[in-house]
């Protein structure tokens, strides 16, 4: 979104600095299963993709005390 300078504050790539940077992944990982090439994201903390985790379920009302 553009301001009244015209300039966009909307950051595009990985950051090189700032709040969890140093908790993400490589970029460029692929799925660990054998001949699954999905690439998966700096975010993802599995080491499978989504087709390939097992899934997990969390009663809609659970909430994790802090």
């Amino acid at each position: 979104m553009a301001g009244r300078s015209g300039r966009s504050n909307v950051l595009i790539g990985l950051p090189e600095k700032g709040r969890g940077t140093e908790s993400r992944h490589a970029a460029g990982r692929t799925c660990s299963r054998e001949g699954c090439s999905t690439i998966l994201s700096t975010y993802n903390r599995s080491t499978t993709c989504w087709l390939h985790t097992a899934p997990a379920f969390r009663h809609p009302l659970y909430h994790a005390s802090p």
